[in-house]
């Protein structure tokens, strides 16, 4: 098994780096005191990060895009989420939609959607799924009959007509079109009822709420989707209504899938979502390192002394295994080798419980130093980790370790 990095893997790498750390980190410290979330929306950062294909990466070449390879999209989203984890979430969410422009429609709807996409440097995509009664867990691991998503379709002649709420919408407010998931059936079990329609923003009937004013990740606008009898043509209907289970963003593939061998398996679920994370737990941790080798106390480093310099290194030895199984990962799904479609999320619980470690720990070091934003960003990538701290809990990881996979 050869872990080694092509140049091409490589060159993008640096090249991000460098975007990363020059462009984004500075122009995210800024951002992100804003005092409303909407203006927090980097929209040049978007533009310039655009420029150089990182939002079309995950489209195949043959398609207009950069067709890079899984690999590379993590290695992306590693260097993005060193310098900001809301930017990062806004690309991961292209990398996680985007190729269902090519995989899931129909041609009519790929000839009127992905060239759209291909050319609008603003052009974001997002993904309609939780409610106020309803978040992910409700998704996978429930089907009573009536429960979960309540937002409801119903088909009138040529069209759709919608109503209901989403909310923590990732892009939401930002993205000129949606997955939308809804009931087309109110009373059967979510696993033969619930639907995708692609809603543009500007559809009739569809609004804005609020903007979550979120105490961290504030570059990724999230928000609340209201449909007031909101119109779209059927032909918007991805698939076939009823059988949307199990295809939620990023290859979801719901248990009732089985996914371990052969083409057509699904990127494992969350694993992009949580190297964004484990990117701004490394920042965390890289941060502390340069302050405790600059901050003198008793006439010598604090990195010096033995305590501090353990806490360093157990923070180091969690962040190699964490980028030992994210690299691990995604090779076994590239090559079909030893692939577990859960270990997507089992990483997001493995993150999660390291990052709160690393960062609590890496603040702690700061002292009275890192209360504020004004000398160190460490505070706002604490928070942007904590932030974090949603979707699949450990918990959830733990009975779907025991679901059946056919």
């Amino acid at each position: 098994m050869d872990f080694r990095l092509t140049d091409v893997q490589e060159m993008t790498r640096d090249m991000v780096r460098d975007f990363a750390q020059n462009e984004v980190k500075p122009a995210a410290i800024i951002l992100d005191k804003n005092a409303k979330p909407e203006d927090c929306i980097p929209w040049d950062l978007l533009k310039k990060a655009s420029k150089l294909g990182l939002r079309t990466a995950a489209i195949p070449e043959e398609w207009g895009g950069e067709g890079a390879d899984y690999t590379t999209l993590a290695l992306i989203l590693l260097e993005l989420g060193k310098a900001d984890h809301g930017f990062a979430s806004i690309i991961r969410g292209c990398y996680t939609e985007s190729p269902r422009l090519v995989h899931e429609l129909t041609p009519e709807q790929r000839d009127e959607w992905l060239p759209k996409f291909l050319k609008d440097d603003t052009f974001l995509l997002g993904l309609g799924r939780t409610e106020p009664d309803a978040g992910t867990d409700s998704h996978f691991l429930y089907d009573e009959p009536g429960k979960s998503i309540q937002t409801y379709a119903e088909l009138q002649g040529d069209e759709y007509v919608i109503n209901g709420t989403k909310h923590f919408i990732s892009s939401g407010g930002a993205a000129k079109l949606y997955f939308l998931y809804v009931r087309t059936d109110k009373k059967g079990p979510i696993s033969t009822s619930m639907s995708v329609i692609l809603v543009p923003s500007d559809a009739p009937g569809f609004t804005i709420g609020r903007y979550h004013n979120k105490f961290g990740r504030r570059l990724l606008p999230n928000a609340e989707l209201v449909f007031q009898n909101c119109r779209v043509p059927a032909k918007n209907l991805i698939g076939i209504a009823g059988e949307a289970w199990g295809s939620e963003g990023e290859g979801g593939g719901g248990p009732q899938k089985d996914w371990t061998k052969g083409p057509g398996a699904p990127p494992p679920f969350g694993l992009l979502g949580a190297a964004v994370n484990l990117g701004t737990v490394i920042a965390c941790y890289e941060e502390a390192v340069n302050y405790c080798r600059q901050r003198i106390q008793g006439g010598r480093p604090v990195i010096e002394q033995q305590h501090v310099a353990i806490d360093l290194a157990r923070m180091k030895v969690q962040i190699a295994a964490a980028e030992a199984l994210l690299f691990k990962t995604c090779f076994a799904w590239e090559e079909r080798y030893d692939y577990d479609p859960k270990m997507g999320m089992l990483f997001k619980a493995f993150v999660d419980e390291i990052g709160l470690s690393i960062a609590s720990k890496s603040i702690a070091l700061f002292g009275g130093m890192g209360t504020g934003d004004d000398d160190f960003p460490i505070s706002k990538y604490v928070r942007d980790v904590y932030t974090f701290l949603h979707g699949f809990s450990t918990t959830e990881v733990a009975l779907l370790i025991g679901a059946p996979t056919a």
